[in-house]
């Protein structure tokens, strides 16, 4: 889930290749191995797709500028490749950029109604009980779904879902040479927000509730109360709605059965419309209004309301063992808040002139991995680099004219 606006423009003219496959092994996360070791065992049944698996994630910047062009900045050696040529942006305008994760989806509007294109950027990692596996392979876009009015889409565990209005079309991530022949459906209830796939299940936000369906779209009858959900995620518990009061956490029961329960906010406080984390990690976190943020924890099943003595811009959980956020304040510091909210690193206002102005406010966005925040400066074209243990920024990346910023591997 993503906690900040998307947006960009880009028509893109690719086509998906073929990695070779790497065999490797199931080694346990953060042992030492070479970056692109080809020689270690098979990987117990964690299937690349013909892409190459590596010894820990290949971490890249997705940049979507201005005129639509898309680029890969390779975190390691700081190496930037177009995803798009110069030529593809020039036709997309009012084109909409969203992702997560490995896939990103290119929206655009044309004469005969909607069309999203998915790309694969070629870099991931799947959890994999106690340690992951990471792969790379190629980049390039999937196909187009095509539909009329708004499309939603939504990027679940094992599967995306776009959606046009009752219409929704299912890509299976293990089947993505074959997005022409994606599952197609249609809902009895036009649902009012997120429907994401989990579980082999869809979970559809109603105007009222949070209803499990089979995978071919039948009411399984499991609901949850949820007035006006804005926003759907998957954490490593489960799958978690962002609801006018509070949140809704559908998980996995043994045997495989659904379950849903909501999880309230505590009285008198503004709802979060966005919350966002790490992959695979228990938190996550949103702008509590001018209060401060939340911090979900998925875990215990509770909600934390990390005061601030500032509004908040954005925030983003790093689920790691002391539950710590980061957060963009309105001065245009970012911050390191502790569990019980107390600050533990701020750095300076980077981002000021960006928070100043409603415009580039709205593109400001903020993401998170193991050791660092991501941040974009739209009024400079430019991402920082931040290591959220002490606040210092390590890397400024510049002349990216930022529009859209998504971060895989």
């Amino acid at each position: 889930m993503t906690s900040s606006p998307r947006a960009g423009r880009t028509l893109l003219l690719a086509s998906l290749l073929v990695g070779a496959l790497g065999a490797t092994s199931c080694a346990a996360s953060g042992a030492p191995a070479p970056a692109s070791s080809p020689s270690l065992p098979p990987n117990d049944g964690v299937d690349g797709g013909g892409a190459a698996e590596v010894a820990s994630p290949a971490l890249a910047l997705i940049v979507a500028g201005e005129n639509g062009e898309l680029a890969l900045l390779d975190l390691e050696t700081e190496e930037r490749s177009p995803l798009t040529d110069a030529e593809a942006g020039e036709d997309a305008a009012d084109a909409a950029v969203t992702g997560g994760g490995r896939f990103l989806h290119v929206t655009r509007e044309t004469v005969d109604g909607t069309s999203v294109d998915v790309i694969d950027s070629g870099r991931w990692t799947v959890p994999h009980g106690d340690h992951s596996h990471s792969f790379v392979g190629d980049a390039g876009v999937l196909g187009a779904v095509e539909g009329d009015g708004p499309a939603d889409i939504r990027i679940g565990d094992t599967a995306t879902a776009i959606r046009f209005g009752a219409d929704v079309t299912l890509i299976d991530h293990e089947q993505l040479a074959e997005i022409e022949d994606a599952q197609r459906l249609t809902l009895a209830d036009t649902p009012s927000g997120p429907v994401l796939p989990f579980s082999g299940h869809l979970l559809a936000a109603t105007g009222d509730a949070v209803e499990i369906l089979d995978s071919d779209g039948t009411a399984t009858g499991i609901t949850a109360p949820c007035a006006d959900a804005t926003d759907a995620d998957i954490t490593r518990v489960g799958a978690v709605f962002a609801c006018e009061t509070g949140a809704v956490l559908v998980t996995r029961e043994i045997g495989g059965a659904l379950a849903a329960e909501v999880i309230p906010y505590p009285a008198g406080v503004a709802p979060a419309s966005d919350l966002a984390g790490r992959a695979d990690r228990p938190d996550l976190a949103g702008v509590a209004g001018d209060q401060g943020a939340w911090l979900l924890d998925s875990r215990t099943r509770e909600w934390m309301l990390l005061a601030t003595d500032t509004s908040l811009v954005r925030a983003a959980a790093i689920g790691d063992d002391d539950s710590r956020t980061v957060v963009i304040a309105s001065d245009g510091t970012v911050r390191v808040l502790a569990a019980d909210g107390s600050e533990l690193a701020r750095t300076q206002p980077l981002l000021a002139a960006s928070v100043a102005d409603p415009a580039p406010r709205d593109r400001v966005q903020l993401l998170v991995d193991a050791q660092h925040a991501y941040v974009s400066d739209p009024d400079t074209g430019a991402v920082h680099e931040i290591d959220h243990r002490d606040g210092s920024v390590t890397r400024t990346f510049g002349d990216l004219d930022s529009r859209y910023v998504q971060l895989v591997g």
